[in-house]
């Protein structure tokens, strides 16, 4: 979607010309005649551009610039009038206030071409201070470079992890850091952003490279070590194959009559922690063993390889079904049930578990070996024991995966979020007097996007700060409509992330917010995990404090899937708790979970809670929980989330309320 430019005049027909101009040229333009009326459009949605009279009445086009540059620090200023104060305007662009002054009478064509360069160097700056704020904030070994492969930045972690001291590292390029570097299979990598490399330091180190947030000038990099092992580790398992010798014979299976084979990677997750407390010796022992007793379990034909410090790769030819070859990994891993007895300790190994099937997952040695790789990284989110095959879906989920956050930071400005509301019905009377903000994102090549999807991406990646911002104001933007429109509403509620939460700066926005808005706290209900304030109970009593202290109202959110201790809630001034769909799902068909939620709703109560349960999709949970003296309900038994207009409707008319002794008589 086009750009937003607001523009400032004190003169209608300026402002329409202008409106006119940039509307052809596809720019979506938001109008006001003063410096207040901007800013309070500023307020309401994200603007990149502001272009500005000069010389206006109450507060001329510096003053409103400044506070612009304060409050919305990726909004870039242009001045455009007829007149102005010399000093005051070379102040102002001295400030960077405004970014350039553009005289009236203007010429379309350079008009046009002067605002596409302040958008362009306003993008310039977001991705700037994105890249920054990561280098700052997050624990991860980032690095930037240039586009020519030149080290422009990097944070502490970098040179940790990377071993070299800042001097040895600024300003060099790569060529000089690692050797070997193939610039055809860098280039590709720098192309591909959703692909990871790895370089051989100087120092004899790997080192795995993958895109954090990059353009066509600067990549931002993430660092990981391929872990460090010396050359007495892999004499220990010199019996084995190495990782040159694997992908000989796998080219040797693809060039004979045996096509049909599996390549099997198995992992040690934990091998960080072995090699952190272990000495040396202990280490080399305890991989020894390890490749004894794998050795041991090998069908015929079988070859293992043992290829970095963490992995062993397994090649089984033969196999004629899938079913064989999960039983054959089965019956190589099976002695591993067991703890392994070493001379200083007993240690139980866990593997994580990828393969690739030969032709149908690759056609080469080095694809074969990489989709193995891929599948068994994937796999390290399921459980301990189960082997998960590769996908090319895999790689597509990761490419999405990149392409999503990199869409999410121009998300807000092409105004591709929206809000739904989902009505909370209170089960006394079948009113509806809140409801629950639920963002929604419709992207424009992959249509709606799950929040499930993208929160996390979000939170990994630090664009959640902005969509939260967002979602707060949108809430309360609305909520002050509706109270306008004489609408009854009590509050409505919001999710806050785990990330959002450890900002010490969100207690105060959330303060101004419902200043700017003129609403009262109440009007605000927080929705915080159970699982993120159980994680530390002390720090959590700490920060609900902070958000109880403003008046919000405060809720668990999902309780149930986490610790499930009611003990623990005394502690916090939370003021509602929300059941998990999860703990109601057998509500109507198992006695044992009919008395776990009737006893969770009477501690609940007694603690000075209302209970809210969310997901209920039938009446007959309706008349249980009525019946327990649940507080709310929420869910597509009575309504989906409705837009705001739906909801407003909802509002007005209260079919819930209207059908309330009938649906319960049903």
């Amino acid at each position: 979607m086009a750009k937003t430019i607001l523009l400032v005049d004190d003169e209608p027909a300026i402002l329409r010309a202008l409106q006119r101009t940039l509307q052809r040229a596809g720019y979506r333009v938001l109008l006001a005649e003063s410096g207040a009326v901007a800013l309070n459009q500023l307020a309401a949605e994200p603007v990149a551009l502001v272009l500005s009279d000069f010389r206006m009445p109450g507060m001329n086009g510096a003053e409103l610039l400044q506070q612009v540059k304060q409050q919305y620090p990726s909004t870039i200023g242009l001045v455009l009038s007829a007149y102005a104060e010399r000093d005051a305007l070379l102040a102002c662009l001295n400030s960077g206030a405004a970014w350039r002054f553009l005289e009236k009478p203007w010429d379309d064509g350079q008009l046009l071409k002067e605002i596409a360069a302040a958008i362009s160097e306003r993008d310039r700056r977001q991705a700037e201070q994105q890249r920054t704020n990561l280098l700052l904030s997050s624990h991860e070994a980032l690095l930037e470079l240039s586009a020519s492969g030149q080290v422009l930045r990097f944070n502490s972690a970098a040179c940790q992890v990377l071993g070299l001291q800042p001097s040895e590292l600024r300003g060099q390029v790569l060529s000089a850091l690692f050797t070997d570097i193939n610039p055809i299979e860098l280039a590709s990598f720098l192309h591909k952003k959703d692909h990871d490399i790895q370089l051989h330091g100087v120092h004899g180190d790997y080192f795995s490279f993958s895109h954090r947030i990059s353009d066509l000038q600067h990549y931002l990099l993430k660092i990981m070590p391929v872990q460090r092992i010396s050359d007495q580790v892999f004499t220990a398992v010199s019996a084995l194959l190495t990782a040159a010798d694997i992908r000989s014979q796998i080219e040797d299976l693809l060039s004979s009559d045996q096509r049909e084979f599996a390549v099997v990677t198995l992992l040690l997750p934990d091998f960080a922690l072995y090699n952190a407390s272990l000495s040396q010796a202990q280490l080399d022992e305890l991989l020894e063993k390890t490749g004894q007793v794998l050795r041991g379990q090998l069908p015929a034909k079988a070859l293992l390889g043992y290829v970095a410090a963490d992995k062993f790769v397994l090649v089984l030819p033969g196999l004629v079904q899938e079913s064989q070859l999960l039983v054959s990994i089965e019956q190589v891993l099976r002695p591993f049930r067991q703890q392994l007895v070493l001379s200083f300790n007993r240690v139980q190994l866990v593997f994580c578990v990828g393969y690739a099937l030969s032709p149908a997952d690759g056609a080469t040695a080095a694809l074969l070996l990489q989709h193995a790789d891929v599948a068994c990284r994937q796999n390290l989110v399921n459980p301990a024991g189960f082997f998960l095959r590769y996908d090319a879906g895999m790689v597509e989920q990761k490419r999405q995966h990149f392409e999503l956050s990199n869409s999410l930071y121009d998300a807000l400005e092409s105004q591709e979020f929206s809000l739904s509301f989902q009505p909370k019905i209170r089960l006394s009377d079948g009113c509806c007097d809140s409801a629950e903000a639920l963002i929604r994102w419709h992207h424009p090549k992959y249509g709606q996007v799950s929040p499930a999807v993208f929160i996390p991406i979000a939170e990994q990646d630090g664009q959640i700060q902005a969509i939260g911002d967002w979602v707060l104001q949108q809430a309360l933007r609305h909520f002050q409509q509706w109270q306008r429109q004489g609408h009854s509403l009590s509050h409505l509620a919001i999710n806050l992330s785990g990330r959002q939460l450890t900002d010490p700066q969100l207690s105060g926005r959330i303060a101004a917010y419902l200043e700017h808005f003129g609403l009262a706290p109440a009007c605000l209900e927080l929705e915080v995990t159970e699982t993120f304030l159980m994680a530390d109970i002390d720090a959590s009593s700490r920060l609900l404090g902070h958000l109880h202290g403003l008046g919000c109202l405060l809720a668990m959110d999902d309780f149930g899937t986490g610790y499930s201790s009611l003990a623990y809630l005394a502690k916090l001034p939370v003021n509602k708790l929300k059941l998990d769909r999860s703990l109601l799902l057998d509500l109507e068909h198992s006695p044992q979970c009919a008395s776990m939620i009737r006893h969770m709703i009477r501690m609940a109560h007694e603690l000075g809670m209302q209970v809210v349960a969310e997901g209920i999709e039938s009446i007959g949970q309706v008349l249980l929980l009525r019946d327990m003296q649940c507080d709310y309900i929420q869910g597509y038994v009575f309504s989906k989330p409705l837009n705001s207009q739906e909801f407003v409707s909802f509002l007005a008319c209260q079919p819930i309320r209207q059908q309330w002794e009938e649906l319960l008589h049903v």
